[in-house]
């Protein structure tokens, strides 16, 4: 090989491995980045899970003061609570997206958010006026830290804290707990506070009446209805495996059928047959059904067919058939029209003493000798109280050691607001709602519970009046929260992405 081809031979292998290392030495870097991408990554994933960004990192600052992501999380998690109970949306589903406002798009967890903003403030504008817990508040809001306090014994934790992470959020603590719920507690305290203070007079309840007649008037009404939906199991108890085809096929034939009963029973009313005969006639084929049901006009304003119940010119008798079809089932609504109008019946305030008769936990009916033992222990505590003061301070004293009906004995025994229409047993709903009852009346009345011992408060504003001014104090609240979160200016901050909807 000559000299100049083995020159050419080295430079090749030379270039070559030359190639080779640069490869080499780009592959490295490569290999390089990507570990400290991954090690970046798991630090991240480390910092993230430990709880100490959302811990530190500011989420919001309202008025001056900056709150974490975990503190934002705790009355987000409140507010999310609060309308998951009143079945506002859908809990199964994320509520980032489902639509709470139609108008504005804004999304479910959008206002919870905003919900939990307008807590904070209201207590950073109460501070700010130098407003302090009421000796009342005060002593319920420590009543429920105690209960935090403790709770992690009777719920079996090795710890408070352990019970604190586990239901608070892993970056919580105690103390930072009972700091959050003095500020959620605050923020109620004013907000009451404030909105009592408020007078409206007799022009604003008319004003905003004769403004909102169609969510304050009451409206009586019947309404029939019929489902069609497949079932999915047979009469026996046993499933059915249908394909879907089979499934819309009998849907179909369950709508032609449904609908040709609702057509029936409206022509049947309108032919003028008594609408609780029909009701008991068609018991077996009905959805559900409402005899001369009285609502007032917001609660109405849910059905298919409020528009029609809310036009002004309808009239008693009118009958109507709706329908709404779901995709999986089809529902056939027939309403009767019976009438309209601002509810003047008064409101009744009740105290009461329940002697149950028979045990609490006891599912079936009592005995007639049970009742006969309660309404001995009834009449004796009457007795007990008539030959004293015979007063309302008098009857409160005896409730907390003596009524069977925990809810109420916590406020004296007070059952406010009834009407004619409450969802109270019969025989107590007709003694606190008798014309005749006047202030300070007391008497035993009976009930599938057991003995009542009733004391009569007084009578209250007409229903429509009592609507009026929740609907006032609804508008008052809304006013005092807008003007509560202008004032102390919000500003989001890099923690609020770790508030998890």
């Amino acid at each position: 090989m000559s000299t100049e081809k083995k020159a050419q031979t080295r430079a090749e292998r030379d270039e070559k491995r030359r190639q080779e290392e640069q490869k080499d030495r780009r592959s490295m870097a490569v290999y390089t980045v990507i570990g400290v991408v991954v090690v970046v990554a798991a630090i991240a994933l480390m910092v993230i899970n430990s709880g100490i960004l959302q811990k530190n990192l500011t989420a919001q600052t309202i008025g001056g003061v900056k709150y974490s992501a975990a503190d934002m999380q705790y009355f987000y998690n409140n507010a999310y609570t609060n309308y998951a109970n009143n079945y506002a949306f859908d809990t199964t589903a994320s509520v980032k997206d489902q639509i709470y406002d139609e108008a504005t798009g804004q999304s479910w967890y959008d206002f919870l958010m905003e919900s939990a903003t307008e807590t904070v403030a209201l207590a950073a504008e109460a501070r700010s006026e130098g407003f302090t817990l009421t000796e009342e508040t005060r002593s319920q809001m420590n009543s429920s830290l105690a209960q935090l306090n403790t709770s992690w014994i009777s719920y079996g934790y090795a710890s408070r804290d352990a019970f604190i992470r586990a239901n608070f959020g892993a970056h919580m603590t105690f103390d930072r707990l009972s700091e959050l719920v003095e500020l959620e507690y605050l923020a109620s305290d004013y907000a009451t506070a404030r909105i009592d203070a408020i007078d409206h007079s007799d022009a604003d309840y008319e004003a905003y009446y004769q403004e909102h007649t169609d969510d304050l008037d009451t409206i009586t009404y019947t309404q029939f209805t019929f489902q069609a939906m497949v079932p999915a199991t047979d009469a026996d108890g046993n499933e059915l495996s249908l394909t879907d085809s089979e499934k819309a096929e009998r849907l179909e034939e369950l709508k032609t059928e449904r609908k040709a009963l609702a057509e029936e029973l409206k022509a049947r009313l309108e032919a003028g047959e008594d609408p609780e005969a029909l009701d008991e006639e068609y018991a077996d084929q009905l959805y559900s059904s409402s005899i001369s049901q009285a609502s007032m006009g917001t609660n109405v304003s849910y059905s298919t067919y409020a528009d029609w119940l809310l036009d002004s010119a309808r009239e008693a008798g009118d009958i109507t058939l709706t329908e709404r079809d779901s995709g999986t089932a089809c529902y056939y609504y027939v309403a009767v029209f019976e009438g309209r109008a601002r509810d003047e019946e008064p409101t009744n305030d009740v105290r009461h003493i329940l002697i149950r008769a028979g045990s609490a936990v006891n599912t079936e009916e009592p005995t007639q000798e049970e009742y006969d033992e309660a309404e001995e222990k009834a009449q004796s505590i009457l007795d007990e109280w008539k030959a004293g003061e015979a007063t309302e301070e008098s009857f409160i004293a005896l409730v907390a050691d003596n009524s069977d009906d925990t809810g109420s004995a916590q406020s004296g025994g007070l059952i406010s607001n009834i009407t004619s229409t409450s969802s109270y047993v019969e025989s107590f709903r007709d003694w606190a709602t008798d014309p005749a009852r006047g202030e300070g009346d007391a008497e035993l009345v009976k009930s599938e519970y057991g003995w009542h011992i009733m004391y009569y408060v007084s009578s209250g504003d007409p229903i429509w009046r009592q609507n009026t001014a929740a609907a006032l104090n609804n508008q008052d609240y809304e006013q005092l929260i807008a003007a509560a979160v202008q004032e102390m200016g919000v500003t989001q901050g890099a923690g609020m992405r770790f508030v998890k909807a």
